[in-house]
């Protein structure tokens, strides 16, 4: 797409305008030449445009830059004494930029080092002069170099935008400063002079054809330190450049690029705290630098408060977002203008933020249904959109599709986990806990599993579930939802298995001086364990969503700094709290749902300061204990079966993966069972989110 299909305005006022998000970064994703005039460069600028300057090299473009420095009158008599040339004094003042301390600046050095030394990027330094010839170090007249403030950008099929104002190639002046720019289009009527005249311009700058100035290629000594520091590929480079000025780690910056080169559509399959919002966010960025039209992008989350949080990251980022959630009286009318500006051409972009339930709403689809802009989905948590009541949100008309999750497969549920894939695509993307942990992105763990055993009531009746479930299912029509029923009753009695209490104990006797500890449990288990923690003298606090976000932030807050040893808490880590100081984790709640393990597991490693390895204490429930020699039933064994799968998951990527392999190959062993795959036929339907 042409410089032409962007809607741009005349006039850009940094009081009221987006200058970067809306002008700098679509125009340069777009161009295929770009020459600047600048009183003032720095590398910062390429942190600002980064998003837009990748597409640039992307597209083969080709930038020329005249700058200046200012001479001071030391400098002035080091000439004129033949101490120094002109040269040596620009390459000193320019060095001076480029010894920065900030990692990310270096980074963006670098990626402007690559540009230079692959002739993507050409410098030329104009020096004023006074009156009489010689440079100037005094008062600047509004006539010099400093003063010229241009921008000629082309693109492949002979379209020109031309801007001028105030704005210098830094950072400070995209992002902060107040700056205004007036802008030309060639295709637009009586506009295409002022794009001659300031090409003219900037021409006589380049050839050193300007009385007012001498200008001198960039220094040698300049150019030999950058390609010196520069990348060796043009990928290293444009990590650099788009992945470290987006705050973006390299495997997420590869996440972007491999949603971008599947046609901006797939799921990103990453572990628990490797930042998949952050990616997310800049798969959006890059989707609106692109675009070249108005552009609905919602965000979609499967609870409320992550309403809140994307809210707060996407604002962190630059984006405004609309929360629109709750009755829809309440947010109807506002998004029903938001959208008529949108389609309008008034605004550019609307970004809404909202939960799974209402993107399946009739009114939100209403809404978005009557949208004629392009349109975004950016689906959080995307294994939860599988339930048939929350497939019907993902409209056809969302043209771009982002899926996140650290476990996109539902769980016993081939439907809908094939609902999501054939909507949003494959994965295209994934990072694993192991690759997490390897590279340091997660905290190493230790894993000690604890074997209880059921009571022999406790025994029976997963046993007579196991039975009920077998006979619905063997049935002509079975009924799925009674299945579920019977299948998270099931469940419970795992979750809840009443000698769990004791080993619990046991363990924080083991464990002796607690620190940070985070125990994790359900609701029928929180009056027990709390009266274990009492009974061993231990300070605690109940950590569940009764309470409010200000008092969760008080305990975070309070469980970070040491104030409170142990978190009781229910359900915390399933829904995006993450506790990222806990080092010791009691897991009294244990789930054959890989999705609920798996994200616990990810917020338990989240790294923190100070925190070298968690501790993770897992409990194994297996059923009533027997003598050596006696058989178990069928029924027992699929217990069995699952927890040891379970554990084995959670092995493989700990410290200590023997001492958990041990256990299971001795109770493998000692129950005469061998590896199997497959589902057992008593097993729960497709239940998503279930056991």
């Amino acid at each position: 797409m042409g410089l032409d299909t962007l809607p741009l305005k005349e006039t850009y006022d940094s009081d009221e305008d987006d200058i970067l998000g809306d002008f700098y970064v679509p125009v340069l994703a777009r161009a295929a030449r770009y020459d600047r005039l600048a009183g003032y460069f720095s590398s910062a600028a390429l942190a600002a445009s980064a998003e837009g300057m990748a597409e640039f090299i992307r597209n083969g473009g080709r930038m020329r830059l005249v700058t200046s420095v200012q001479l001071t009158k030391a400098d002035q008599r080091a000439i004129l004494d033949g101490l120094a040339s002109p040269e040596e004094a620009i390459a000193r003042i320019m060095e001076g930029n480029l010894d920065l301390a900030d990692q990310i600046q270096r980074d963006h050095v670098r990626a402007l080092a690559w540009m230079v030394a692959k002739k993507i990027l050409e410098i030329k330094v104009a020096v004023p002069l006074a009156g009489d010839g010689s440079f100037h170090t005094g008062p600047l007249s509004t006539g010099s170099i400093y003063h010229q403030k241009v921008g000629i950008l082309h693109d492949s099929e002979g379209n020109v935008v031309s801007f001028s104002g105030s704005v210098n190639e830094t950072g400070n002046a995209w992002h902060q400063n107040v700056e205004e720019l007036k802008v030309f289009c060639s295709w637009k009527p009586g506009q295409r002079g002022y794009g001659s005249d300031d090409a003219r311009r900037f021409e006589k700058f380049w050839h050193g054809q300007s009385s007012s100035t001498k200008v001198f290629d960039l220094p040698t000594a300049i150019r030999e330190r950058l390609i010196r520091d520069a990348p060796d590929t043009k990928e290293e480079a444009m990590a650099c450049l788009e992945g470290q000025a987006r705050g973006l780690r390299g495997y997420q910056e590869e996440a972007v690029q491999r949603w971008q080169d599947a046609g901006m559509s797939g799921i990103l399959e990453m572990a628990t705290g490797t930042g998949k919002t952050r990616t997310a966010i800049s798969c959006v960025r890059r989707a609106l630098s692109v675009a070249g039209k108005p552009v609905l992008v919602v965000v979609a989350c499967p609870y409320l408060h992550l309403v809140t949080q994307w809210e707060k990251e996407l604002s962190s980022q630059g984006i405004d977002a609309r929360a629109v959630h709750g009755s829809s009286s309440s947010w109807q009318g506002g998004l029903s203008k938001d959208v008529l500006r949108l389609d309008g051409g008034v605004t550019d972009r609307l970004v809404v933020v909202t939960t799974h339930d209402t993107l399946a709403g009739e009114k939100f689809m209403d809404a978005v249904g009557s949208c004629k802009s392009e349109k975004m989905l950016v689906a959080d948590e995307v294994h939860k959109l599988g339930a048939e009541n929350r497939l019907r949100g993902l409209l056809p008309s969302y043209g771009r599709r982002l899926g996140l999750s650290a476990t996109p497969e539902r769980y016993f549920d081939e439907e809908g986990t094939a609902g999501i894939m054939q909507y949003f695509g494959s994965v295209v993307y994934r990072y694993g806990i192991d690759e997490a942990i390897s590279d340091g992105h997660l905290s190493h763990y230790l894993l000690f599993p604890h074997v209880v055993y059921m009571t022999d009531d406790e025994s029976k009746d997963y046993h007579e579930y196991s039975r009920k479930i077998a006979i619905e299912a063997s049935k002509e029509r079975p009924d799925p939802e009674l299945q579920m029923r019977l299948s998270i009753k099931r469940a419970s009695i795992i979750k809840s298995a009443s000698n769990k209490m004791d080993m619990f104990r046991e363990i924080l006797e083991q464990e002796g001086k607690l620190d940070h500890c985070l125990v994790y449990c359900i609701s029928e288990q929180m009056d027990g364990a709390a009266q274990v923690l009492r009974d061993m003298g231990v300070v605690f606090h109940r950590f569940t969503f009764n309470e409010g976000k200000k008092e969760r932030d008080k305990l975070l807050s309070e469980f970070a700094d040491g104030h409170k040893d142990v978190l009781l808490a229910i359900k915390c880590l399933d829904e995006g709290v993450d506790v990222p100081s806990t080092r010791t984790a009691v897991i009294l709640a244990s789930s054959h749902n890989p999705i609920e393990f798996v994200q616990r597991r990810g917020r338990i490693l989240r790294k923190h300061e100070g925190k070298e390895k968690a501790t993770i204490h897992d409990m194994i429930v297996l059923p009533r204990s027997i003598p050596q020699g006696e058989i178990h039933t069928e029924s027992e064994k699929v217990i069995i079966r699952k927890e040891l799968a379970r554990l084995s998951e959670f092995a493989g990527t700990s410290d200590n993966p023997e001492h958990s392999r041990d256990l299971v190959s001795k109770l493998m062993n000692r129950y005469g069972l061998s590896p199997r795959h497959g589902r057992s036929r008593d097993q729960p339907p497709h239940n998503g989110d279930g056991e």
